[in-house]
């Protein structure tokens, strides 16, 4: 009980990160899978599960008004219920998607309701009513609360379900689960690669991809190769030589 309340919170506080905490990436899966597997006593796990989460989800980001899949929340739920029925990371893979669709409709709940919080506190500071603006400040706060129930109930009551589907599903079912695990985290970097990627920097993307697959240079070489790139696109484009 204690571990499923704990969980909750950090569901909550994912909900509540860009708000309230200035964009901190404590929602992201990479940090709320270790955080999750520190509760339940599998730090080890929770670590692999959160990275092969953020894999999965590395390309969705809120810009302006659009409101992408809750991957907190989905992070949270889908970290926990893979830790407590024994399964790994296909099976949280698997499972997150449909919670990030289901937490991002308490999200859009949230902003509905925040639309009409943010009239009244408007309302309340051009009459000089401080105190009724502070409450209409942190309402918000109470709004955010359905997604901390969410994924107290999911976690509390799923898990023995989970472990039970995970135990009557065929061996076919299970390695069709691990390759869609491998195939997510692919399109969660196509994604991102398709959001940052232009003319100007397909030759860096090809010049680390052969780094990787050619010359068998591992990832933090390849990172070490690309800051010191960096470093000289910098320097040459702040003193620029005339030829």
């Amino acid at each position: 009980m204690i571990e499923c309340i704990l969980i909750g919170i950090v569901g909550y506080l994912t909900t509540i990160d860009e708000r309230y905490f200035g964009a901190s990436m404590m929602n992201r899966p990479i940090i709320v899978g270790p955080v999750v597997g520190l509760i339940l006593g599998d730090l080890h796990q929770g670590i692999l599960i959160g990275a092969a989460l953020e894999a999965m989800f590395i390309g969705i980001v809120t810009i302006g008004a659009a409101l992408p899949p809750d991957v907190g929340v989905a992070g949270t739920i889908a970290t926990a219920l893979a830790i407590k029925s024994g399964a790994g990371a296909d099976v949280a893979v698997t499972l997150a998607m449909p919670f990030a669709v289901l937490a991002q409709g308490l999200n859009m709940l949230a902003f509905t309701i925040n639309s009409f919080t943010v009239s009244q506190g408007r309302k309340a500071i051009e009459n000089r009513k401080l105190s009724s603006f502070q409450k209409w400040h942190f309402f918000p706060l109470i709004v955010r609360l359905p997604s901390a129930v969410l994924t107290f109930l999911v976690v509390y009551f799923g898990a023995n379900a989970t472990e039970s589907f995970v135990n009557i599903m065929p061996e076919k079912l299970m390695t069709g689960f691990t390759v869609a695990s491998g195939l997510l985290p692919a399109v969660g970097f196509a994604m991102l690669i398709q959001g940052m990627i232009d003319k100007k920097s397909v030759p860096y993307f090809f010049i680390g991809y052969l780094l990787a697959a050619y010359l068998g240079v591992p990832v933090v070489g390849v990172a070490v190769a690309a800051i010191m790139v960096a470093l000289l696109v910098i320097q040459t484009k702040r003193n620029p030589v005339n030829i």
